[in-house]
């Protein structure tokens, strides 16, 4: 089971959202097992319901299952933790990859398509 933990912008709390599994889609939704979408990601911000959330997070172990560019697929893990913010993801120690940035930066950068986050086991 991944339970992603969402940060609200403003000062309400943090919101967890429970599925076997969770995938960023190259149309910026956020979707579970069902493809039934659980979440947005519009200009730099998650719009979960009506409420708009800075990042979400999760704890592991899981893996992640990313779609380059070209449609090849990666799997890489399995993390202790990841976090969704402003259009990438991170590690405790650091950047994983990109799943959507700015114009001025996205130019310089290979953004994964899809990416997919797995339960290890």
């Amino acid at each position: 089971m991944i339970i992603l933990t969402f940060r609200p912008v403003h000062g309400e709390s943090p919101v967890n959202v429970r599925g076997a599994y969770f995938r960023i889609c190259a149309d910026a939704t956020l979707r579970g097992p069902d493809n039934a979408i659980a979440a947005s990601y519009c200009k730099g911000l998650w719009q979960l319901g009506r409420r708009q959330h800075r990042s979400f997070e999760c704890s592991g172990p899981l893996y992640l299952r990313v779609m380059l560019s070209q449609g090849r697929h990666e799997r890489t893990g399995p993390y202790d933790f990841v976090k969704a913010i402003e259009g990438a993801l991170f590690t405790h120690s650091g950047y994983l990859g990109a799943y959507a940035l700015q114009p001025e930066i996205a130019g310089s950068v290979e953004l994964w398509r899809e990416v997919a986050f797995l339960p290890a086991g």
